[in-house]
């Protein structure tokens, strides 16, 4: 008897693990904190950057395992925490993490913004294909 094994769904996981990866590379290159002020402090924006920068990494993670993963169950459950994550990501920087001061410091004009939308498109990801998941179900 030929038993054939169900064939993963990769698309939300690609474009989850893309979402991603241009969180971590944007959030180490154009989207970073502001650097140290002048008095040499390190400002609070450093440490959002970081959080922003850990989550994007266990935000790949899931993702990458999302790709290959063909269990149903456990798509669902991958796809309710990238989404998760997703909300983390969004609040974090200037909500969760205070940011410097200043609007026009590169954190708030772009780190806060930059986060914000990937963070609200990781969610959207995720719970749409988690939504989608989950009324294949009732059919």
């Amino acid at each position: 008897m030929n038993v054939e094994k169900p064939k993963a769904a990769p698309i939300a996981g690609i474009v989850l693990t893309a979402l991603a990866i241009l969180l971590i590379a944007g959030t180490a290159t154009f989207a970073g904190p502001c650097t140290t002020h002048a008095d040499e402090t390190i400002p609070s924006c450093l440490w959002a950057s970081r959080a922003v920068l850990g989550v994007g990494v266990v935000t790949a993670i899931i993702s990458i395992v999302r790709i290959f993963e063909t269990d149903e169950g456990e798509r669902r459950g991958l796809s309710l925490a990238a989404a998760l994550l997703g909300a983390l990501v969004a609040t974090l920087p200037g909500w969760l993490i205070g940011l410097c001061a200043d609007a026009s410091m590169q954190c708030n004009a772009v780190m806060r913004p930059f986060a914000l939308c990937l963070g609200v498109a990781i969610f959207l990801v995720g719970a749409i294909d988690l939504t989608k998941r989950l009324l294949a179900i009732r059919r």
